[in-house]
């Protein structure tokens, strides 16, 4: 389903991956619509009618912010962090179907160049808030008051939990996946749920101790296991599971 840019972009921890040629009878990758800031109301309207899809929201000195379109949605908000010099909107389409049946996806791309399309984050959670409620703010009605469940790849994993420490009020939900270090008991108790995750081919002990520290902690949480997955990838049927972890994550 994900297609050449699934493949392109889900090598989350490989510094600067070139591009694979695509093989032969391989879907064409996925086109981007630039949605720019500053549309009009009938280009907005357009933007949000027609199917479930990811695109471009502008493209600032922090780079650019791939965002959910078209419909249904629910009514949530998520946002998705990629990996160590990886790509968002692979991630974020490779679960967009199962994402929109809670809500509005966002995929913010890192902040600190790796080269070319590739990028990593920097440690300004600050900055890394603002822009993910600025984003928000520019396609749904504000609701200072909203939550924002977290999800994050390696790298991302941990700017996730930064975020959710800094910001507890408005993370109040979290996906870490394939994290590079384990939370500590106390870490995170005030948030609604989480769910760890890591590959089947990947280290699993680092997931598997931040599932027990949450629960020592209250929170209510789970483990799950990336199929067929090894570390920053998302195994070959990412609907199926995030679907199931994000199931999880609104049923508690």
């Amino acid at each position: 389903m994900l297609g050449a840019l699934g493949v392109f972009v889900l090598q989350a921890c490989q510094a600067r991956p070139a591009p694979p040629t695509p093989s032969p009878g391989a879907p064409p990758a996925p086109s981007v619509v630039a949605a720019p800031p500053t549309a009009s109301a009938s280009a907005e309207a357009r933007a949000e009618s027609g199917p479930i899809r990811m695109e471009t929201l502008g493209a600032g000195s922090w780079g650019p912010v791939f965002v959910m379109r078209g419909g249904p949605r629910g009514p949530g908000r998520m946002a998705f962090l990629h990996g160590m010099c990886g790509h968002g909107l692979g991630y974020a389409q490779a679960f967009q179907f199962s994402a929109a049946k809670k809500g509005t996806l966002i995929a913010p791309q890192g902040d600190v160049s790796c080269g070319g399309v590739f990028s990593r984050w920097s440690g300004d959670t600050t900055a890394l808030d603002a822009r993910i409620v600025q984003t928000f703010a520019a396609l749904l009605p504000a609701d200072d008051a909203a939550e924002v469940a977290i999800m994050g790849m390696s790298q991302g994993a941990d700017r996730a939990v930064a975020l959710a420490t800094r910001f507890p009020h408005r993370y109040t939900r979290l996906i870490s996946m394939d994290a590079p270090t384990a939370l500590k008991p106390g870490q995170l108790r005030s948030l609604r749920a989480a769910v760890m995750m890591a590959g089947e081919r990947d280290r699993q002990d680092l997931m598997r101790q931040s599932a027990q520290a949450l629960k020592a902690s209250g929170v209510p949480v789970t483990f799950l296991v990336i199929p067929q997955a090894g570390h920053g990838a998302m195994g070959p049927t990412p609907e199926e599971t995030m679907g199931a972890a994000l199931d999880w994550l609104w049923a508690h």
